[in-house]
Protein backbone atom coordinates (compact mmCIF):
# COMPACT_ATOMS: atom_id res chain seq x y z
CA UNK A 1 0.00 0.00 0.00
CA UNK A 2 1.27 3.83 -1.01
CA UNK A 3 2.26 5.63 1.85
CA UNK A 4 0.13 8.65 2.47
CA UNK A 5 2.99 11.40 1.87
CA UNK A 6 3.95 13.42 5.15
CA UNK A 7 3.26 16.98 3.43
CA UNK A 8 -0.28 15.95 2.95
CA UNK A 9 -1.49 16.00 6.31
CA UNK A 10 1.62 17.31 7.98
CA UNK A 11 0.42 20.93 6.35
CA UNK A 12 -3.56 20.68 7.50
CA UNK A 13 -2.69 19.61 11.14
CA UNK A 14 -0.20 22.60 11.29
CA UNK A 15 -2.95 24.75 10.06
CA UNK A 16 -5.14 23.44 12.35
CA UNK A 17 -2.68 23.59 15.54
CA UNK A 18 -1.11 27.21 15.06
CA UNK A 19 2.65 25.76 15.25
CA UNK A 20 5.12 23.53 13.34
CA UNK A 21 5.37 19.70 14.49
CA UNK A 22 8.01 17.32 12.93
CA UNK A 23 7.32 13.30 12.85
CA UNK A 24 9.53 11.64 15.75
CA UNK A 25 8.33 7.75 15.45
CA UNK A 26 5.84 5.59 13.28
CA UNK A 27 4.24 2.42 15.02
CA UNK A 28 2.07 0.31 12.72
CA UNK A 29 -1.65 -0.23 14.22
CA UNK A 30 -4.56 -2.93 14.00
CA UNK A 31 -7.26 -3.78 16.07
CA UNK A 32 -10.20 -0.98 15.73
CA UNK A 33 -8.13 1.03 14.00
CA UNK A 34 -8.25 -0.95 10.98
CA UNK A 35 -6.62 -4.20 9.53
CA UNK A 36 -3.38 -2.22 7.90
CA UNK A 37 -2.69 0.66 6.55
CA UNK A 38 -3.13 2.51 10.07
CA UNK A 39 -0.28 4.04 11.95
CA UNK A 40 0.28 5.74 15.45
CA UNK A 41 2.52 9.07 14.40
CA UNK A 42 4.49 10.61 16.89
CA UNK A 43 5.25 14.13 16.58
CA UNK A 44 8.10 16.36 18.34
CA UNK A 45 5.61 18.40 20.29
CA UNK A 46 4.79 15.23 22.85
CA UNK A 47 1.44 13.89 21.44
CA UNK A 48 0.31 11.48 18.84
CA UNK A 49 -1.92 10.85 15.73
CA UNK A 50 -3.02 8.19 13.81
CA UNK A 51 -3.31 8.42 10.07
CA UNK A 52 -5.65 6.06 8.28
CA UNK A 53 -6.23 4.76 4.61
CA UNK A 54 -9.59 4.21 4.08
CA UNK A 55 -12.22 5.65 1.45
CA UNK A 56 -14.62 8.89 1.61
CA UNK A 57 -17.49 7.16 3.47
CA UNK A 58 -15.26 6.99 6.72
CA UNK A 59 -14.46 11.09 6.70
CA UNK A 60 -17.73 11.83 5.65
CA UNK A 61 -19.34 9.87 8.94
CA UNK A 62 -17.08 11.19 10.93
CA UNK A 63 -17.56 14.78 10.09
CA UNK A 64 -21.74 13.81 10.17
CA UNK A 65 -20.99 12.03 13.88
CA UNK A 66 -18.96 15.27 15.25
CA UNK A 67 -22.08 17.35 15.06
CA UNK A 68 -24.16 15.46 17.25
CA UNK A 69 -24.74 17.23 20.48
CA UNK A 70 -23.78 15.86 23.92
CA UNK A 71 -21.21 13.11 25.07
CA UNK A 72 -20.51 11.19 21.81
CA UNK A 73 -17.09 9.23 22.61
CA UNK A 74 -15.19 9.01 18.90
CA UNK A 75 -12.12 9.86 17.68
CA UNK A 76 -11.57 13.44 16.75
CA UNK A 77 -10.83 13.71 12.97
CA UNK A 78 -7.90 16.14 12.24
CA UNK A 79 -7.64 16.14 8.39
CA UNK A 80 -8.48 13.95 5.61
CA UNK A 81 -7.47 13.27 2.06
CA UNK A 82 -7.67 11.50 -0.91
CA UNK A 83 -7.42 7.83 0.42
CA UNK A 84 -6.51 8.80 4.12
CA UNK A 85 -7.64 10.58 7.51
CA UNK A 86 -6.13 12.18 10.84
CA UNK A 87 -7.18 11.33 13.77
CA UNK A 88 -6.24 11.90 17.28
CA UNK A 89 -4.91 9.35 19.09
CA UNK A 90 -7.00 7.78 21.71
CA UNK A 91 -4.34 5.96 24.70
CA UNK A 92 -5.71 2.25 25.34
CA UNK A 93 -6.45 -0.68 24.05
CA UNK A 94 -9.10 -3.04 22.71
CA UNK A 95 -12.20 -3.41 24.99
CA UNK A 96 -11.10 -6.89 27.17
CA UNK A 97 -12.89 -10.38 26.01
CA UNK A 98 -16.11 -10.61 28.48
CA UNK A 99 -16.33 -6.97 29.40
CA UNK A 100 -19.54 -5.79 29.35
CA UNK A 101 -20.03 -2.86 26.36
CA UNK A 102 -19.30 0.34 27.95
CA UNK A 103 -22.07 2.54 28.68
CA UNK A 104 -20.37 5.46 26.00
CA UNK A 105 -20.41 3.29 23.39
CA UNK A 106 -24.26 2.65 23.70
CA UNK A 107 -24.75 6.11 24.42
CA UNK A 108 -22.67 7.28 21.77
CA UNK A 109 -25.02 5.41 19.31
CA UNK A 110 -28.32 6.48 20.59
CA UNK A 111 -27.09 10.13 20.28
CA UNK A 112 -26.01 9.31 16.40
CA UNK A 113 -28.94 7.91 15.59
CA UNK A 114 -31.74 10.09 16.99
CA UNK A 115 -29.59 12.83 15.28
CA UNK A 116 -29.10 11.88 11.97
CA UNK A 117 -33.06 10.19 12.17
CA UNK A 118 -34.68 10.89 8.54
CA UNK A 119 -31.79 12.83 7.59
CA UNK A 120 -28.69 11.83 4.88
CA UNK A 121 -25.53 12.59 5.69
CA UNK A 122 -23.90 13.67 2.77
CA UNK A 123 -21.21 11.23 1.50
CA UNK A 124 -22.43 7.95 3.23
CA UNK A 125 -24.21 4.89 1.33
CA UNK A 126 -27.73 4.40 1.61
CA UNK A 127 -28.88 0.88 2.70
CA UNK A 128 -32.16 0.64 0.09
CA UNK A 129 -33.27 -2.23 -1.56
CA UNK A 130 -30.51 -2.09 -4.45
CA UNK A 131 -28.16 -1.68 -2.08
CA UNK A 132 -29.49 -4.93 -0.48
CA UNK A 133 -29.29 -6.87 -3.80
CA UNK A 134 -25.90 -6.32 -4.32
CA UNK A 135 -25.12 -6.96 -1.08
CA UNK A 136 -26.94 -10.48 -1.65
CA UNK A 137 -24.82 -10.57 -4.35
CA UNK A 138 -21.74 -10.20 -2.90
CA UNK A 139 -22.80 -12.87 -0.59
CA UNK A 140 -23.53 -15.38 -3.11
CA UNK A 141 -20.28 -15.24 -4.69
CA UNK A 142 -18.40 -15.52 -1.24
CA UNK A 143 -20.75 -18.77 -0.69
CA UNK A 144 -19.91 -20.42 -3.74
CA UNK A 145 -16.19 -19.58 -3.80
CA UNK A 146 -16.38 -21.35 -0.33
CA UNK A 147 -17.95 -24.21 -1.74
CA UNK A 148 -15.62 -24.31 -5.06
CA UNK A 149 -12.66 -24.65 -2.05
CA UNK A 150 -14.28 -27.16 0.01
CA UNK A 151 -12.97 -29.98 -2.27
CA UNK A 152 -13.92 -33.50 -1.44
CA UNK A 153 -15.47 -32.49 1.89
CA UNK A 154 -19.37 -34.34 1.74
CA UNK A 155 -20.68 -32.22 4.28
CA UNK A 156 -19.20 -28.24 3.89
CA UNK A 157 -19.69 -28.14 -0.24
CA UNK A 158 -23.79 -29.13 0.16
CA UNK A 159 -24.08 -26.90 2.96
CA UNK A 160 -22.76 -24.15 1.32
CA UNK A 161 -24.16 -24.18 -1.74
CA UNK A 162 -27.81 -24.32 0.16
CA UNK A 163 -26.61 -21.08 1.91
CA UNK A 164 -25.86 -19.90 -1.66
CA UNK A 165 -29.82 -20.51 -2.47
CA UNK A 166 -31.43 -19.10 0.14
CA UNK A 167 -29.40 -15.58 -0.01
CA UNK A 168 -30.30 -16.19 -3.74
CA UNK A 169 -33.92 -15.95 -2.49
CA UNK A 170 -33.60 -13.25 -0.45
CA UNK A 171 -32.22 -10.81 -2.70
CA UNK A 172 -36.06 -9.71 -4.08
CA UNK A 173 -37.72 -11.01 -1.11
CA UNK A 174 -40.45 -8.27 -0.64
CA UNK A 175 -40.61 -8.33 3.26
CA UNK A 176 -37.09 -6.39 2.91
CA UNK A 177 -38.26 -4.26 0.55
CA UNK A 178 -41.30 -2.89 2.14
CA UNK A 179 -39.30 -2.85 5.45
CA UNK A 180 -37.04 -0.53 4.19
CA UNK A 181 -39.76 1.77 2.76
CA UNK A 182 -41.61 1.93 5.96
CA UNK A 183 -38.60 2.09 8.50
CA UNK A 184 -36.46 5.65 9.22
CA UNK A 185 -32.89 5.16 8.39
CA UNK A 186 -30.28 7.16 9.98
CA UNK A 187 -26.54 7.48 10.16
CA UNK A 188 -25.05 3.95 11.22
CA UNK A 189 -21.55 3.03 12.39
CA UNK A 190 -22.08 -0.27 10.13
CA UNK A 191 -19.31 -2.48 11.97
CA UNK A 192 -20.24 -1.91 15.42
CA UNK A 193 -18.71 -5.12 16.78
CA UNK A 194 -16.71 -5.44 19.86
CA UNK A 195 -13.29 -5.18 18.19
CA UNK A 196 -13.94 -1.45 17.28
CA UNK A 197 -14.33 -0.32 21.13
CA UNK A 198 -11.50 0.89 22.34
CA UNK A 199 -10.78 1.83 26.21
CA UNK A 200 -8.58 3.50 27.73
CA UNK A 201 -8.03 6.42 30.57
CA UNK A 202 -10.35 8.96 29.41
CA UNK A 203 -13.09 6.27 28.63
CA UNK A 204 -14.26 3.94 25.77
CA UNK A 205 -14.34 4.97 22.15
CA UNK A 206 -16.23 3.64 19.13
CA UNK A 207 -13.66 3.08 15.95
CA UNK A 208 -13.07 2.45 12.27
CA UNK A 209 -16.41 3.94 10.50
CA UNK A 210 -15.47 3.04 7.26
CA UNK A 211 -18.12 0.95 6.90
CA UNK A 212 -20.46 3.62 8.13
CA UNK A 213 -24.34 3.47 5.77
CA UNK A 214 -27.53 5.37 6.25
CA UNK A 215 -29.90 2.31 7.40
CA UNK A 216 -32.65 1.63 10.46
CA UNK A 217 -30.27 2.14 13.67
CA UNK A 218 -31.44 -1.28 14.89
CA UNK A 219 -28.11 -2.59 12.83
CA UNK A 220 -25.85 -1.48 15.27
CA UNK A 221 -27.57 -2.55 18.04
CA UNK A 222 -27.51 -6.30 16.94
CA UNK A 223 -24.08 -5.96 15.74
CA UNK A 224 -22.89 -4.82 19.29
CA UNK A 225 -25.18 -7.68 20.88
CA UNK A 226 -24.16 -10.26 19.16
CA UNK A 227 -22.75 -13.86 20.24
CA UNK A 228 -19.02 -14.58 19.97
CA UNK A 229 -18.16 -15.19 16.85
CA UNK A 230 -16.19 -19.07 17.46
CA UNK A 231 -19.94 -20.18 18.23
CA UNK A 232 -23.25 -20.55 16.39
CA UNK A 233 -25.13 -17.75 15.17
CA UNK A 234 -28.30 -18.55 16.79
CA UNK A 235 -26.76 -18.49 20.17
CA UNK A 236 -28.54 -16.21 22.82
CA UNK A 237 -27.43 -12.97 22.01
CA UNK A 238 -26.56 -10.11 24.09
CA UNK A 239 -29.77 -7.71 25.15
CA UNK A 240 -29.96 -4.50 23.92
CA UNK A 241 -29.28 -1.92 27.47
CA UNK A 242 -31.97 0.23 28.52
CA UNK A 243 -29.87 2.78 28.62
CA UNK A 244 -30.06 2.70 24.48
CA UNK A 245 -33.49 3.39 24.27
CA UNK A 246 -33.86 5.84 26.66
CA UNK A 247 -31.64 8.47 25.70
CA UNK A 248 -32.07 7.43 22.04
CA UNK A 249 -36.05 8.32 22.90
CA UNK A 250 -35.23 11.00 24.77
CA UNK A 251 -32.91 12.93 21.90
CA UNK A 252 -35.59 12.15 19.84
CA UNK A 253 -38.40 13.94 22.12
CA UNK A 254 -40.76 10.91 22.22
CA UNK A 255 -40.63 6.97 22.10
CA UNK A 256 -40.76 4.90 19.26
CA UNK A 257 -44.10 2.57 18.60
CA UNK A 258 -43.49 -1.32 19.57
CA UNK A 259 -44.28 -2.45 16.63
CA UNK A 260 -41.55 -0.26 14.59
CA UNK A 261 -38.80 -0.97 17.30
CA UNK A 262 -40.20 -5.20 16.71
CA UNK A 263 -39.54 -4.17 12.84
CA UNK A 264 -36.47 -2.90 12.15
CA UNK A 265 -34.70 -5.22 15.47
CA UNK A 266 -36.26 -8.17 12.65
CA UNK A 267 -34.83 -6.27 9.97
CA UNK A 268 -31.45 -5.94 11.75
CA UNK A 269 -30.81 -9.37 12.26
CA UNK A 270 -31.65 -10.21 8.39
CA UNK A 271 -29.15 -7.39 7.25
CA UNK A 272 -26.42 -7.89 10.01
CA UNK A 273 -26.01 -11.95 9.18
CA UNK A 274 -26.17 -11.55 5.72
CA UNK A 275 -23.07 -8.62 5.60
CA UNK A 276 -21.09 -11.10 7.42
CA UNK A 277 -21.33 -13.97 5.33
CA UNK A 278 -18.82 -13.29 3.10
CA UNK A 279 -16.09 -13.36 5.89
CA UNK A 280 -17.72 -16.60 7.75
CA UNK A 281 -17.94 -18.79 4.35
CA UNK A 282 -14.24 -17.65 4.09
CA UNK A 283 -13.02 -18.10 7.90
CA UNK A 284 -15.62 -20.07 9.87
CA UNK A 285 -17.03 -23.07 7.86
CA UNK A 286 -19.97 -24.21 6.89
CA UNK A 287 -21.54 -24.92 10.85
CA UNK A 288 -21.58 -20.92 11.27
CA UNK A 289 -22.46 -20.71 7.85
CA UNK A 290 -25.78 -22.75 8.54
CA UNK A 291 -26.69 -20.97 11.71
CA UNK A 292 -26.30 -17.98 10.27
CA UNK A 293 -29.09 -19.04 7.64
CA UNK A 294 -31.30 -20.42 10.60
CA UNK A 295 -30.88 -16.91 12.32
CA UNK A 296 -32.26 -14.87 8.76
CA UNK A 297 -35.00 -17.31 8.42
CA UNK A 298 -36.27 -16.62 11.33
CA UNK A 299 -35.69 -13.60 11.57
CA UNK A 300 -38.03 -13.08 8.55
CA UNK A 301 -40.87 -14.64 9.77
CA UNK A 302 -40.78 -12.36 12.50
CA UNK A 303 -40.06 -9.29 10.44
CA UNK A 304 -43.41 -10.61 8.40
CA UNK A 305 -45.06 -10.40 11.36
CA UNK A 306 -43.97 -7.55 12.33
CA UNK A 307 -45.53 -5.55 9.26
CA UNK A 308 -48.28 -7.38 8.94
CA UNK A 309 -47.50 -9.48 6.12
Amino acid sequence: MTRVPDDAWLRPLRKRLRHEVGVTGREPLAGGYGSGGTERIDLDDGSAVVLKRTGPTEAAAMRAAAVVNGPVRLPRMLASGDGWVLLEHVPGGPLPGGAPVPDEVWRTLALVHAHWRRNRPRGVPVVDPAWWARLCDVASDALRAAADRSGTDADAGPALLDADAAVRAWADDDRIATALGALPRTLCHGDAHRGNIHTGPHGAVLLDWGNARVAPGSLDCVVLGAPPADGPADAPAGAVPDLYRETLHAALGAPDPPRMIAAEAAWARVQAHVQYLPFAAEHQGPDRVASMVRVVSAALDELGGALGR
